[in-house]
């Protein structure tokens, strides 16, 4: 007995320094972060390839070369056009800016010679001018981030090396873990993991690849209506396509305002364009690769949207379907451990 109190308190002296340094070292974690997520994607692949009886090593460098050749192309030929959008797009804010405060100025005046009551033509007013200064400050601060942002992604460089030696030992990492569980709960707990793991697998092939085909086709098809910022839109799209019922129209707001910078008429082939793919997507797409993929109700997944949304904005409602899915999970398997030990 006295053993196991002093194991308990040895058990949990290490969790909470290991917190501690955790927190110390808070922001070097992002690269081993962004390598166990790449090694877990990438390990079904390994797999399939060593069912196919090729060996681990020969598997792992198969995929690289795989994950190097997409590499090469994002960095020599979709980050440059990205680059220079982005640098089209910064020499015409200011002008952009400068025509909607105008138009803003122009409403205003509108507004007070329509003879609406002064209290009315006041809150309009007061409405219009802080919402022309929050687009400020909100392009402004996004330009002002940008460098550091661009310099924190070679922090990154470090994942792919540290994804390798993860996929070399990935059994051996998972055995690990398991073994410090103690031996009754250690099948429990595989089950689990089991459970939680065919969940994120499902969103990964559903979600992830329906919103690279939303985002390909919605770039394709606005470069043909003959949209200058084709590649950047198309990204944008497929990105917030990720995020359920709210995520197209997210995407479609800053589609239409890089839109309306050329034109009134370029902004509505922009809207047809999304219109279009967003229909293929819910009547063929959709049905056709994943079905329900995390297998949550509707109101579920909207109440989690909205609660991670106000939680941690854009990163939580990207990341709350498949968080909701997992927590689900975890409760089912509380529930019904629950009810067999009454039982």
């Amino acid at each position: 007995m006295k053993y196991k109190y002093w194991k308990w308190i040895f058990m949990g002296t290490c969790l909470l320094l290991g917190v501690l340094l955790l927190f110390k070292v808070r922001t070097i974690l992002g690269p081993f972060f962004l390598a166990f997520v790449l090694a877990y994607l990438l390990n079904p692949l390994v797999d399939g390839l060593e069912r196919h009886r090729i060996s681990r090593n020969k598997s792992i460098a198969i995929v690289f070369t795989g994950i190097i050749a997409v590499l090469a192309i994002i960095i020599f030929i979709i980050l440059p056009i990205i680059y220079n959008e982005l640098s089209k797009l910064a020499v015409i804010l200011p002008n952009t800016i400068q025509s909607v405060t105008e138009r803003i100025e122009g409403f205003r005046e509108q507004f007070k010679a329509t003879g609406l009551p002064s209290r009315v033509a006041l809150v309009l007013d007061q409405h219009l001018g802080q919402g022309e200064v929050i687009i400020a400050e909100r392009l402004n601060l996004f330009l002002a981030n940008l460098p550091n942002a661009l310099s924190t992604v070679t922090l990154y460089i470090l994942s792919p090396v540290i994804t390798l030696y993860l996929l070399a030992d990935w059994k051996g990492l998972g055995d690990g873990f398991f073994r410090i569980i103690p031996q009754r709960w250690r099948m429990e707990w595989r089950r689990l993991w089991q459970d939680i793991n065919h969940v994120i697998r499902q969103f990964v092939r559903g979600d992830l690849v329906i919103a690279v085909i939303v985002g390909v086709l919605i770039g394709v098809g606005v470069k043909i209506v003959g949209m200058e910022y084709a590649l950047l839109i198309g990204l944008m799209c497929g990105i917030f396509d990720l995020i359920p019922y709210f995520g197209p129209v997210i995407g479609a707001v800053p589609s239409l305002l890089l839109a309306l910078t050329k034109s009134p008429g370029m902004a509505l082939k922009v809207a047809l364009v999304i219109l279009i793919v967003q229909q293929l997507e819910g009547n063929i797409i959709s049905p056709k690769l994943m079905g329900d993929s995390v297998g949550l109700h509707p109101l579920w997944v909207v109440f989690a949207l909205l609660a991670c949304g106000e939680i941690a904005g854009f990163w939580g409602m990207l990341f709350a379907v498949p968080l909701a899915a997992v927590i689900r999970v975890v409760f089912k398997h509380i529930y019904f451990r629950l009810v067999s030990t009454k039982v």
